[in-house]
């Protein structure tokens, strides 16, 4: 006879590209698709279901403590990981002098004309966007979500949420609020069911085997 377990939230585990979180409070997805009747004359009845296009959508609720936590993980993950920012995104976060940067071609991407204007000739595409630590959630390049569930019975089940593109964030605070928390949505291209990592029988067979390790005599040879 076949035996299952079940995990709850607090056996659950959740891993944004290869870091997992701990300020995560929820993770939420949906998977919706087009699909319509077909109807002709003659019939008041659908003679066949059409199917369309397929969107994943979802939401994740953080707990702010000090800092980003998200921003700042994903940042660390090395230069391959890093988005190629426009030179007018990057201005923004740089006192605001976007108008400094781009005027009379004071910006080395664009050849300077006369009187403080540009010709629009490009002399550095390169210098157009560049490579730089994600400054808001929605420039962070997709990643995966894996969410990973195991109990105290030694089951562990994981789920794959793939090419997450988060694109809105919502906070605020309140002075009835004990917490700060941050919700983020995302879209994504794929999610996979749950599958089975470990199941309680292979636990059982490495808990038979482990003791034996353990003997006076295996520690003594």
């Amino acid at each position: 006879m076949a035996t299952f377990h079940s995990c709850s939230g607090v056996d659950m585990h959740a891993v944004f590209g290869d870091v997992q979180f701990g300020e995560l409070q929820m993770v939420s997805y949906k998977s919706d698709r087009e699909k319509a009747p077909v109807y002709v004359m003659g019939s008041s009845d659908p003679r066949t279901i059409a199917r369309g296009k397929r969107l994943i959508t979802g939401a994740v609720v953080f707990v702010v403590f000090e800092r980003d936590s998200l921003i700042e993980a994903m940042n660390g993950r090395g230069d391959q990981h890093d988005p190629y920012l426009s030179i007018e995104e990057t201005a923004n976060f740089n006192n605001g002098n976007l108008k400094q940067n781009l005027r009379g071609g004071s910006f080395t991407a664009f050849q300077g004309g006369p009187e403080g204007t540009n010709t629009g000739a490009i002399v550095d595409e390169t210098a157009l966007a560049v490579q730089n630590n994600a400054r808001l959630a929605d420039q962070l390049l997709p990643f995966d979500i894996t969410l990973v569930g195991a109990n105290e019975y030694g089951q562990v089940t994981k789920m794959i949420i793939s090419g997450v593109e988060l694109m809105s964030e919502a906070g605020g605070v309140s002075i009835d609020d004990l917490v700060i928390e941050k919700q983020m949505s995302f879209i994504a291209r794929s999610i996979s069911n749950w599958q089975v990592v470990r199941s309680s029988a292979q636990s059982d067979a490495q808990t038979q085997v482990a003791p034996t390790l353990n003997t006076p005599d295996a520690i003594g040879s």
